[in-house]
C-alpha cells in the first residue's frame, strides 16, 4: 500500500464508522485515481491537492459526526419512547385481566365481560405484532397500529362468531361486536396518543 493511499486512510478516520463502511472503499478509490494523475502534473499540483483534500476533510468530517450523533439520539429517544409504551401497554393489560378475573367472581354485566375479555385478547394479539413492527422498521407508528387492530379484531370477532353460533344457541352477537368496537376504540386511542408521544426518525 503506497504511503499516500495510508495516509488518505488515515484522513477518513476522521469520518464516523457508518460513514466509512459506506463511502470508505468508494472515497479511497477515487482518491487514488485522482492522486494519479496529479503526480504527472508536477510537485505544486500534488501539494494544491492534498491541501484540498485537508481542507475538505476539517470541513465535512466535523458535519458528518454531528449527523451520526444526531441519528443515533433520535434513535435512542425512540426506543425509550418505545419501552415506556410497552410497559404501558403491559400494565394495561395486567389491570384489564385482573378487572376480568374480578368481574367473573361478582358476576358484572356480560357486556362489560366481553368488552374486557376482547380488550385482553385483542391487546396481547395486536401488541405482540405492532411493537416489533414499530420498533424494527421505519413504518409509522399509527398507520401500522390502525391496520394491526383492524385486522386482529376483525379476525377475533368472527372467530368468537363463528366458535358462539356452535357452541351457545343463545349466542349474543351484538355484545360481541360492542366488545371488539371498544377494544378497537381503547387500543387505537392508545397508539394514537403514543404516536403523538413518539418522536419521528427523519
Amino acid at each position: 500500500m503506497s504511503l499516500s493511499k495510508r495516509i488518505f486512510q488515515l484522513m477518513l478516520l476522521a469520518y464516523p464508522r457508518e460513514f466509512r463502511l459506506e463511502y470508505g472503499s468508494d472515497m479511497t478509490q477515487l482518491f487514488r485515481d485522482c492522486y494519479r494523475d496529479i503526480q504527472r502534473t508536477g510537485l505544486i499540483c500534488a501539494i494544491a491537492f492534498w491541501r484540498r483534500m485537508i481542507l475538505d476533510v476539517i470541513r465535512t468530517a466535523p458535519l458528518e459526526r454531528w449527523e451520526a450523533l444526531e441519528r443515533r439520539y433520535k434513535t435512542m429517544k425512540n426506543l425509550k419512547g418505545d419501552l415506556i409504551g410497552l410497559v404501558a401497554c403491559a400494565a394495561i393489560l395486567v389491570a384489564t385481566f385482573l378487572l376480568f378475573g374480578y368481574g367473573r367472581r361478582h358476576e358484572i354485566g356480560t357486556i362489560w365481560m366481553f368488552a374486557l375479555d376482547a380488550i385482553v385478547t385483542a391487546g396481547v394479539v395486536s401488541n405482540l405484532i405492532i411493537f416489533p413492527l414499530v420498533m424494527a422498521t421505519r413504518l409509522s407508528a399509527f398507520r401500522t397500529a390502525l391496520w394491526t387492530l383492524l385486522l386482529v379484531n376483525g379476525a377475533l370477532l368472527l372467530i368468537a362468531t363463528l366458535i358462539g353460533n356452535r357452541a351457545d344457541p343463545e349466542f349474543n352477537f351484538s355484545a360481541v361486536f360492542a366488545a371488539y368496537v371498544v377494544s378497537f376504540v381503547f387500543w387505537l386511542t392508545f397508539h394514537w396518543l403514543r404516536s403523538q408521544m413518539r418522536p419521528q426518525l427523519s
